[in-house]
């Protein structure tokens, strides 16, 4: 019974991941969209670079198929020059992020 009871909390966490996880990236995505470069430049500016590359290199097909991520539909809203955008607003380590992004949605 506490096996049970143990996955079903298990499996809601993991869809409420999922949907943290998706709305976090469309909201991201609309704010460089729109031009809201501010706001979401001081975001990231409060990110670790490190641990968001870590947390990125975690990523792979499973994963990605896990977090029930669309790359297509990530694919139809992003383009070049709004990576680009994000990468300045990364710093440093945003060529290397960037990068890592591409080979994730390709």
């Amino acid at each position: 019974m506490n096996d049970a009871l143990t996955k079903k909390l298990a499996e809601m966490m993991g869809k409420m991941d999922q949907k943290v996880l998706e709305a976090k990236l469309n909201a991201a995505i609309d704010m460089l969209k729109k031009g809201n470069t501010d706001e979401l430049a001081k975001k990231l500016g409060k990110i670790d670079k490190d641990e968001l590359m870590a947390k990125i290199n975690e990523f792979d097909e499973s994963k990605i198929k896990d977090l029930n991520i669309n790359k297509e539909e990530i694919k139809q809203k992003v383009n070049d020059a709004d990576l680009q955008k994000l990468s300045k607003m990364l710093g440093e380590n945003g060529d290397e992020i960037i990068r890592k992004i591409k080979d994730i949605i390709k």
